[in-house]
């Protein structure tokens, strides 16, 4: 199975939708969606988002499910220096790396960091997550533990590998995509992946309509995991020479 999760176009946050060069991101996207033809389509309710799949689903003839839980995590936590709010995944690297905060990167209790409980993220976080898995179950996905048990009955047969005594199966062919955000695509990769979604959250940048890629690996019959195959493509402005946007970035991002 594949995940795409696109993040929505170059944001007017005045009025929760799209600037004109959002709208041509959007329209460049809609090339690539419209190949995708198992695709089932899942959108943030927020404007931008919403707006965003419109635009890139026009020619797919299909609609997108709206879900709640794929709005931004922007919950507001407090910031230990000033007491005032602070949005939960915007810190400086002198916070999030100092000694006394990192229990901000273990993938078990960073949520039950101070600075997290301030503003209950761990509630907001099993949100996202049980958001996530109940639609991955509708496709046979089930968790378990920090992987998904599955029948297995949408991919072909596979085969042993001799070399290293894991077993190779073909992929699921379906794709299920998100038009959501950066800060809850980052959320929901921690919970796939099983990591902190700290290290996500100020480590990586993906652009606005960029395009990042999960694939389901079987390697051991009736057991599943995700990895991230492309992260924040941004192919289809490149081709339809459009610039990167910047939103969400603190400087001048890398475009040739």
């Amino acid at each position: 199975m594949r995940l795409i999760f696109i993040r929505h176009g170059d944001p007017d946050y005045t009025i929760d939708s799209l600037t004109k060069k959002g709208v041509h991101e959007a329209e460049l996207l809609s090339k690539r969606v419209a190949k995708w033809h198992k695709a089932d389509f899942f959108v943030s309710p927020l404007g931008r988002a919403q707006k965003t799949a419109e635009i890139a689903m026009k020619d797919t003839g299909r609609t997108a499910e709206t879900c709640p839980w794929l709005q931004e995590f922007y919950y507001p936590v407090v910031d230990p220096a000033t007491g005032g709010k602070h949005i939960t995944w915007d810190w400086l690297p002198s916070f999030f790396t100092a000694p006394e905060n990192r229990q901000l990167c273990d993938k078990d209790t960073w949520m039950n960091a101070p600075v997290m409980e301030s503003g209950s993220i761990a509630g907001h976080y099993e949100e996202v997550c049980k958001g996530i898995d109940e639609i991955l179950a509708r496709y046979g996905y089930v968790r378990s533990g920090g992987i998904y048990t599955t029948d297995g009955t949408h991919c072909q047969k596979g085969e042993l590998r001799k070399s290293t005594d894991t077993y190779k199966q073909s992929y699921d062919d379906r794709i299920l995509v998100f038009f959501c955000h950066l800060g809850v695509m980052f959320t929901i990769l921690s919970h796939l992946l099983t990591i902190s979604p700290v290290q996500l959250w100020q480590g990586f940048f993906v652009a606005p309509s960029s395009v990042t890629v999960l694939g389901s690996e079987e390697r051991i019959p009736g057991t599943a995991a995700f990895r991230v195959q492309v992260l924040g493509d941004t192919q289809h402005l490149h081709d339809g020479g459009e610039q990167l946007s910047a939103s969400g970035y603190f400087t001048d991002v890398f475009s040739d």
